[in-house]
């Protein structure tokens, strides 16, 4: 069982002609009209299929398969084959990919969210649409912007595991004192948090995280890296 994570600046330069061309969907190659926050989306999602790819290749897994990607009717890409699957996160210039590999047989799920904090933002105010009472007394005696986006980013990552969107955020249970999270709509499993990154940064896996591989994409180089301050949970552990 294994997982891989890879991240990297969109605004660096890939060596993109490295892919195959059979290996590129019209979507990603259609360059869009000159809009900087759909040039910046462009960008991200050139800089996600070549790390994808890059992890395809430290995983062992058959980069044919991103020619074969295929989307839930929530929007969610995935590959067709269960023991394997993928998530993107992208913000700012940002973006991370997590690769998960199972045994045949094993059905895998993963969820990724990062977050580039560009502008300031009324915190309070924002938790009070999808926060439980127990949350919101745990921020006011710890406010911060870190802390805002713990809430915030293991509960993208829970949803983004199965594609459910930014709607069922209020169904998340998030317990940061006992470091548990509880959904619906996610399988039992772990989450990291970090913010030790450029990034607020939460991976979900329905596996344990321990032995997790981190890249990051500089200078032309994808180099292992380490999370060494990263805050664990125990996602649904009653859950069979």
């Amino acid at each position: 069982m294994s997982i891989f994570v890879a991240w990297g600046n969109s605004k660096d330069e890939y060596p993109l002609a490295q892919i195959p061309q059979a290996l590129w969907s019209e979507k990603i190659l259609a360059a869009p009209k000159e809009h900087i926050r759909l040039q910046r989306r462009y960008r991200c999602r050139r800089a996600a299929h070549f790390l994808l790819w890059q992890l395809s290749q430290k995983a062992g897994v058959d980069p044919a398969l991103l020619a074969r990607i295929e989307q839930t009717d929530s929007g969610r890409p995935y590959f067709p084959v269960q023991h394997i699957d993928f998530n993107i996160s992208h913000s700012g210039d940002w973006v991370a990919v997590v690769l998960q590999v199972l045994p045949q047989g094993q059905k895998s799920a993963v969820g990724i969210d990062i977050e580039f904090a560009e502008k300031s933002r009324n915190f309070t105010a924002l938790l009070q649409h999808f926060a439980a009472p127990q949350e919101l007394n745990w921020f006011a005696d710890l406010p911060s912007e870190e802390n805002f986006y713990r809430i915030w980013c293991g509960r993208e990552a829970l949803l983004k595991s199965q594609g459910a969107g930014i709607a069922k955020l209020s169904e998340v249970q998030h317990y940061p004192q006992n470091l548990t999270l509880y959904s619906q709509h996610c399988p039992r499993g772990e989450l990291i948090f970090s913010a030790e990154l450029p990034f607020y940064f939460a991976l979900f896996a329905n596996q344990s995280l321990d032995s997790t591989q981190y890249f990051a994409w500089r200078a032309g180089v994808l180099s292992a890296q380490s999370l060494a301050q990263a805050i664990k949970y125990q996602v649904n552990p009653l859950k069979s």
